[in-house]
């Protein structure tokens, strides 16, 4: 009983951070099914509701199955952006295909990003979504969302594939007539700005983008910099996930930025030479 409750309570603080972290449905139901779980062990040993009446019997077995199903939706929900788009059946979706509007392949989406209208045409709307469904992949779609200030859970879902995803993202950009930002976002990460083009150090205040601070980190800062700001600022670098530097970076932003503690950040980077002529 002593090494169920140590596991399942090491369980429970780990799913807790997670979700903390990420604040999403998918790990928000890992969190509630393990919790669950625990709980339900415990009880039944405390109770020994094992012996009891075939009608608690069959709640318990209920609560069980309800517990295993939500195991299965956050595992398939956190192994799903590595399983392909072909692993789900997509569903039904009544938007044109990519074959039923198919822009100019020659056309690059920088010619019409800056005039593109918040209010997209059909036509806008397919050459954006071919601009990223053949040009990014997951971390670089999670880097757009950042630039654009959109939550992941606004956008993904366990069960949606990449193109789901993309579609998702561009009807959200359209109802916050984000659109034309978007296509800007777009267009900065297929064509990176240059490293001696960025601003000087000293020009980097509160006031700068949060997309420019994420650039800025990525091209200046190796990973012992980033986890050293991290330490002085009280962060524990942990907490910024095991996944690369891009992830690193925007988990760091966010939960600077959830907090207030912009000011420090700039404080820290300021104190610490890039590995750059630009300082």
């Amino acid at each position: 009983m002593t090494i169920f409750l140590v596991t399942g309570i090491t369980l429970i603080l780990f799913f807790l951070v997670m979700f903390y972290r990420r604040s999403d449905f998918i790990w928000g139901v890992g969190l509630l099914a393990i919790s669950s779980a625990v709980l339900l062990g415990v009880t039944r040993v405390v109770f020994n509701l094992d012996g009891s009446s075939a009608m608690t019997g069959l709640w318990l077995q209920l609560i069980s199955g309800l517990i295993i199903s939500g195991i299965a939706l956050w595992f398939l929900g956190v192994l799903r952006p590595w399983m392909g788009e072909g692993f789900f059946p997509a569903g039904t979706d009544n938007r044109p295909s990519q074959s039923a509007v198919k822009p100019d392949g020659e056309q690059l989406l920088s010619r019409r990003a800056v005039g593109m209208s918040n209010s997209a045409s059909e036509y806008d709307r397919q050459l954006l979504f071919d601009q990223i469904k053949q040009n990014l992949g997951l971390e670089d779609v999670l880097d757009l969302m950042f630039d654009v200030e959109m939550a992941e859970n606004e956008v993904i879902a366990p069960t949606n594939d990449m193109t789901q995803t993309i579609h998702n993202m561009i009807d959200l950009a359209l109802e916050r007539d984000q659109i034309s930002d978007l296509a800007l976002a777009v267009e900065r990460i297929l064509t990176p700005v240059p490293p001696d083009h960025f601003p000087r150090l000293a020009r980097i205040t509160v006031e700068t983008p949060s997309t420019i601070l994420r650039r800025y980190l990525l091209t200046f800062y190796d990973l012992d910099m980033l986890q050293e700001i991290a330490g002085a600022l009280d962060i524990d670098w942990e907490l910024m996930g095991i996944g690369s530097k891009q992830q690193k970076v925007r988990n760091l932003l966010l939960w600077i930025r959830r907090r207030n503690r912009m000011g420090e950040l700039i404080e820290a980077m300021h104190a610490r030479p890039v590995v750059s002529g630009n300082v």
